[in-house]
C-alpha cells in the first residue's frame, strides 16, 4: 500500500473554488504539479461520493484525492473501513455475562459500569432505550476505578436503579474480576479500551454515546 501524505496548499488567490462539481483535470494539474514538484498529467477527474473528495488519476497509473475546494491532497490509497460486528456465538458470549436486563423489543447489550461518566450524564437516553430495546446490562471497565465499579457490581450483584448508585469504596472479589476480565480481554482485540459500549442483535459494535446517537436516528 502507497504512503499517505496530506499536502497542505497554499492556495494563490486566483486558484477557483469548487463548490459542487470537481474541477475539471486542466484545473487539477496545475495543482499536482505545484504541490508534488514534477509534471503530472491528470486523465480524469471523478467525484468520489463516500469521501466527499474528488478522485484523480493520472497517465502515469496514480491515483490522487483532492478536498472540492482544491486546498488538501491526499496521496495514496483510501482503504474503505469494515463496520465493527461480531458473531452470533459472541453476541451470546457477551449476552451470558449481562448482570441485568431492562425494557422490552430487539435485543441490545450495554457495557457500562456505575463509574461511566458519559452513561450517568445520559441516563434520559437510557430510559428512552428501554421502551424500543430489551437492554442486557454487562458490567466492564478497563483500569482504575471503572474496572473496580465493574467488578463490584458483580460481587454486590448491583442492578436495576441501584447499579448507577454504587460508589467506593468497592467489593472486589475474585469471580468479579474473572468475568470482567473475559469481556474486556475480547474489546482489547477490538482495538476498544473505553466505556459505554453497544451492540445490536445483528452483531454491530457501537463505541460511545454520539455513535449511538447517530445509530438511532438512522434506525
Amino acid at each position: 500500500m502507497k504512503r499517505l501524505i496530506i499536502s497542505f496548499l497554499s492556495l494563490l488567490s486566483a486558484t477557483p473554488l469548487f463548490a459542487s462539481e470537481c474541477p475539471s483535470p486542466a484545473e487539477v494539474q496545475p495543482i499536482l504539479n505545484r504541490v508534488l514538484k514534477f509534471p503530472v498529467v491528470v486523465r480524469s477527474v471523478s467525484y468520489l461520493k463516500p469521501f466527499n473528495a474528488c478522485e484523480v488519476k493520472t497517465a502515469s497509473g496514480d491515483t490522487y484525492f483532492l478536498s472540492k475546494d482544491g486546498r488538501f491532497l491526499i496521496e495514496g490509497v483510501l482503504v474503505e473501513v469494515p463496520p465493527l460486528r461480531i458473531s452470533k456465538e459472541e453476541f451470546e458470549f457477551f449476552k451470558e455475562k449481562a448482570l441485568f436486563s431492562e425494557g422490552s423489543g430487539r435485543e441490545l447489550l450495554v457495557f457500562t459500569n456505575p463509574m461511566c461518566e458519559a452513561c450517568r450524564e445520559n441516563r434520559e437516553l437510557l430510559q428512552k432505550l428501554k421502551k424500543r430495546f430489551r437492554l442486557y446490562f454487562v458490567p466492564l471497565g478497563f483500569e482504575g476505578k471503572e474496572f473496580e465499579a465493574a467488578v463490584a457490581s458483580y460481587c454486590e450483584n448491583t442492578t436495576g436503579e441501584r447499579f448507577f448508585k454504587l460508589k467506593p469504596p468497592f467489593n472486589l472479589c475474585s469471580l468479579g474480576k474473572l468475568k470482567v476480565w473475559s469481556v474486556s480481554d475480547k474489546f482489547k482485540k477490538m482495538g476498544i479500551t473505553g466505556t459505554p459500549v453497544f451492540i445490536t442483535d445483528d452483531g454491530k459494535v457501537i463505541v460511545g454515546v454520539d455513535a449511538l446517537k447517530r445509530f438511532l436516528s438512522q434506525n
